[in-house]
C-alpha cells in the first residue's frame, strides 16, 4: 500500500490524525500520545509519522515489536492502549508500516539519515507534502508534534502546517522529566508501578515519569491545498516563496501592450485571458474614477439610475475587449443580454489564473481576486488605489487606454 492511501479505513469526517516527525527516539510518539490522551482529550483514530531509513527500523521496532519484519513483540503502542484504552474510551489506534512516511532524495531513493545540506532539502519537501496530504480534508483533525528528528525538521513541520494548516489543526512539543527523558525502556507514564533503570543503572518507577504537552501558537495562512503540491510538483522552497508573494505589499500593475493581456500582481507577471483582463482593467478603473462596475440595480436604488449604472458597466467592458480582441455578434449578445454571467466567468477566469500563479488551495481568497458585493451588486477589488497602476497601457506608443476612456466619457457625457 503506497503511503498516500493510509487511513482510507476511516473518512475525513471523523479522522482525527497524530503527526510526528522522529528520528532515532520513537518514544516522542508515545509520550506525544500519553499527552494528548490525558491532558487534552485529543484521541487520535490514526498516528503518521515522517522519519529516515534508520528511523522507521527503530520505530516499528519499538512501536509495533516488529524486527526483521518479524513480529518479535507486543510494541509500546500496543501496551499504550491496553493500559489506557478502556479508561479513556477507545480500542485501537490505526497506525502500521504503511503510516511511516520515509523521506526520499531526488531519484526516489529512501534516505537512511540527514546529513547534508541536499538531504536537509529532501526532507524540507516531504514534510511539506506530507502536511499539505494530511490537510485536505475538511472536516478531519491533525495534531502535528515537532518533538523528534532533527532540529530542523521540527521547524519545517510547524511551518508546513502554517502554510496549509486548518482551524481546527494543532502544533506541539512534549517535555519529559530530566531523569525519564531518552531512556530506552521509558515510552511514558504507566497507570502503574512499573520499574525501568536510568543512566546509571539504578531502579526508577515509570509510574512517576511527567510528561507535558507544550501546545505552540502558530500563525494559520490559510493558502489551501494547491493542486501542484497534491501532484508532488512543489518543492518547500517554492511553497515559501509563494507564501511570501501573497504576504508582499499587494499591488497590480498593467503591462503594455494591451494586447498581450498582461498584468503584474505584485511581484508575478501574469497572463489573463482576453475577458478576464476586460473586467479587471474595467474594476480598476471604474475605481480610480469613482464609478461603478455592476451587473444589476439594488432595490432601494432608482431605476434610471441603476440603469445607468449596467450601461456604464457594459459599454466599458466592451470596450476593452473590442480594443484587445476582435468580438463578433455572440460576444455583443452577451453582453447585451447575459452581462451577469458573462462577468462571473470573467472573473472566474482571474481566480483560476492567480490559484495557478500563487499556488493556492480550492476555496481560499486572495485580495487579487474581484468579488461581488451582495449589497450593492457591485464587482470590487480590495487593493489600495494607490497600488493599481495603468500608466503604461494609458499612454502607450500606439492608441493607448486614454483614447477609451475619453470615447466611453464623451459617449455617456449628456447622461
Amino acid at each position: 500500500m503506497d503511503w498516500k492511501t493510509i487511513g482510507l479505513i476511516m473518512t475525513d469526517d471523523n479522522k482525527k490524525i497524530l503527526l510526528s516527525v522522529t528520528g532515532m527516539s520513537p518514544a516522542v510518539v508515545t509520550e506525544t500520545l500519553y499527552a494528548l490522551v490525558t491532558e487534552k482529550g485529543f484521541i487520535p483514530t490514526e498516528i503518521q509519522v515522517i522519519t529516515t531509513e534508520q528511523g522507521k527500523n527503530k520505530l516499528l521496532q519499538t512501536l509495533l515489536g516488529i524486527q526483521g519484519g518479524r513480529k518479535e513483540s507486543k510494541g509500546a503502542l500496543q501496551e499504550f492502549i491496553e493500559d489506557y484504552g478502556e479508561q479513556y474510551g477507545f480500542s485501537s489506534i490505526h497506525f502500521d508500516e504503511n503510516c511511516v512516511k520515509i523521506i526520499e532524495d531526488a531519484s526516489g531513493q529512501n534516505l537512511p539519515d540527514i546529513r547534508t545540506p541536499e538531504e536537509n532539502e529532501y526532507a524540507a519537501n516531504s514534510i511539506v507534502q506530507l502536511v499539505g496530504e494530511l490537510c485536505q480534508g475538511e472536516n478531519s483533525q491533525l495534531h502535528v508534534s515537532i518533538a523528534g528528528g532533527r532540529k530542523t525538521m521540527g521547524f519545517f513541520m510547524g511551518y508546513a502546517l502554517s502554510l496549509y494548516g486548518r482551524e481546527q489543526d494543532s502544533l506541539s512539543h512534549v517535555l519529559v522529566d530530566a531523569q525519564y527523558e531518552n531512556l530506552p525502556s521509558f515510552y511514558y507514564p504507566k497507570p502503574y508501578s512499573y520499574l525501568i533503570n536510568d543512566r546509571d543503572g539504578k531502579e526508577i518507577d515509570a509510574k512517576d515519569g511527567k510528561v507535558m504537552l507544550a501546545e505552540i501558537p502558530w500563525v494559520r495562512l490559510g493558502l489551501g491545498v494547491p493542486e501542484d503540491l497534491k501532484q508532488q510538483s512543489i518543492s518547500y522552497s517554492e511553497s515559501v516563496k509563494n507564501a511570501q508573494a501573497l504576504l508582499d505589499k499587494l499591488s497590480i500593475r498593467f503591462l503594455e501592450p494591451m494586447q498581450r493581456f498582461e498584468v503584474v500582481f505584485g511581484n508575478k507577471k501574469i497572463k489573463l485571458s482576453p475577458r478576464g483582463y476586460s473586467l479587471l482593467l474595467s474594476i480598476c478603473i471604474a475605481k480610480k474614477n469613482g464609478w461603478e462596475i455592476k451587473t444589476k440595480r439594488t432595490e432601494d436604488e432608482k431605476q434610471e439610475i441603476g440603469e445607468l449604472q449596467i450601461e456604464k458597466s457594459k459599454a466599458l467592458y466592451q470596450m476593452i475587449y473590442e480594443y484587445i480582441k476582435n468580438s463578433n455578434e455572440t460576444f455583443r449578445s452577451r453582453v447585451k443580454y447575459d452581462f451577469t454571467q458573462l462577468l462571473a466567468d470573467s472573473r472566474n477566469d482571474i481566480q483560476k489564473k492567480i490559484v495557478e500563479a500563487f499556488s493556492l488551495g480550492k476555496g481560499t481568497k486572495s485580495n487579487y481576486i474581484p468579488y461581488s458585493s451582495r449589497e450593492t451588486n457591485q464587482f470590487k477589488l480590495d487593493i489600495e488605489l494607490d497600488d493599481i497602476s495603468i500608466r503604461e497601457i494609458e499612454f502607450q506608443r500606439e492608441e493607448g487606454l486614454d483614447k477609451i476612456i475619453n470615447k466611453f466619457k464623451k459617449e455617456f457625457s449628456h447622461k
